[in-house]
């Protein structure tokens, strides 16, 4: 039995969470014993799930609370459980994982990147932390994955990608998101908007999702047509901030903050159209989700093309007027959202496909 830790930071609902969850949740108990490390108290939504079908989870502080002291800390757990895999998704701190793996003689060391770089500013401590953790990596791992090109261009350099790297699409669970005419009616029942247009979002509620950017063009929206409401769906540090806007705006009969929901697929059958602001993203799987839905998705020229599976999706940039991102949410519709399924499965973009190629990893393959 080959024993694997997965290092994941958090078990909060999210993306790169959900793929380290999914990669636990279904692996062959009988072949692989899964830990996950996860960094300081929290106790993420995912934790018990996982406890139930005999995953084992530690906690340990963060390495930015202390990088060599993280390092000594992950080398006793390597040594005492005596792990066969490591297979890290904390980006840069990843080059402390790989290089604690390599000290333990740990034979396969596994980075998975599921971002690209942010718009946010970095100093010159920042730059040069990470150019460093970048060639540990890079060094140190024996596999170098990420969910996108983009993201693996990013985070390894487009010449080690390249050269080394490979290509696993994040996975979902697309029987789920097939469109479906009474899980519509459900839904748009359930929340009084049967006859409204809806205009759907699904993410973390945070700064990089841009979800206040649904809430400045909502008053715009409602102008051209008064029967759309918004749905966002999610969590997130940004959750208080968004209802003030909302009551700042009078919105709240028009904009509907579900926080985290378990049907996701359900409330997408419900909605007419998709909107994706990001300020960056690696490779969403909401957008998968949404155009195996077949909905028509607006999303913002930040998203790395990766995500262009199909013709459902238009793009526009965060500087174009908001008028015109009014006009192309309203101007699009829905049309045969059955025939886009196929093609997700043809690209690998089902749960089972993706993690095949993550366990072949753990095989050494």
């Amino acid at each position: 039995m080959r024993k694997v830790l997965i290092i994941i930071g958090k078990l909060y609902i999210g993306g790169a969470e959900r793929i380290g969850r999914d990669i636990g949740y279904y692996a062959d108990k009988a072949k692989y014993e899964i830990h996950y490390l996860v960094f300081n108290d929290d106790i993420g939504i995912y934790e018990e799930e996982l406890k139930n079908v005999g995953c084992i989870i530690h906690h340990m502080p963060a390495p930015s609370e202390g990088y060599f002291q993280y390092c000594r800390d992950l080398i006793r757990l390597l040594r005492s459980e005596q792990i066969d895999v490591i297979h890290s998704h904390t980006m840069f701190s990843s080059g402390w994982a790989m290089l604690a793996g390599k000290m333990c003689g740990v034979p396969i060391r596994i980075v998975h990147s599921h971002t690209i770089r942010g718009p946010e500013k970095r100093n010159l401590v920042k730059k040069v932390y990470e150019n460093i953790m970048r060639q540990i990596i890079i060094h140190t791992a024996t596999d170098l994955v990420a969910c996108g090109k983009g993201a693996g261009d990013w985070f390894y350099g487009a010449k080690f990608f390249q050269k080394r790297g490979k290509l696993i699409y994040n996975g979902i669970e697309l029987k789920e998101f097939v469109y479906d005419e009474e899980k519509r009616k459900k839904i748009r029942t359930q929340y009084g908007v049967q006859k409204k247009v809806v205009i759907g979002h699904v993410g973390h509620l945070a700064a990089v999702k841009n979800q206040r950017f649904l809430l400045e063009i909502m008053p715009d929206i409602l102008s051209v047509c008064p029967d759309a409401v918004l749905f966002l769906l999610g969590d997130g540090n940004d959750f208080t901030m968004l209802q003030s806007i909302i009551k700042k705006k009078h919105l709240d009969d028009c904009v509907i903050l579900t926080g985290n929901v378990s049907n996701v697929g359900e409330f997408m059958s419900a909605m007419d159209v998709f909107v994706f602001p990001s300020l960056y993203e690696g490779m969403p799987l909401a957008l998968v989700e949404a155009q195996k839905n077949g909905l028509p998705c607006v999303i913002s020229g930040k998203i790395p093309d990766d995500v262009y599976l199909t013709d459902l999706i238009r793009v526009l940039p965060l500087e174009n007027s908001e008028e015109k991102w009014v006009q192309q949410i309203l101007g699009v519709e829905r049309i045969d959202p059955f025939r886009y399924g196929k093609k997700m499965y043809d690209m690998g973009f089902d749960t089972a496909s993706m993690l095949d190629k993550i366990y072949t990893l753990y095989e050494g393959q």
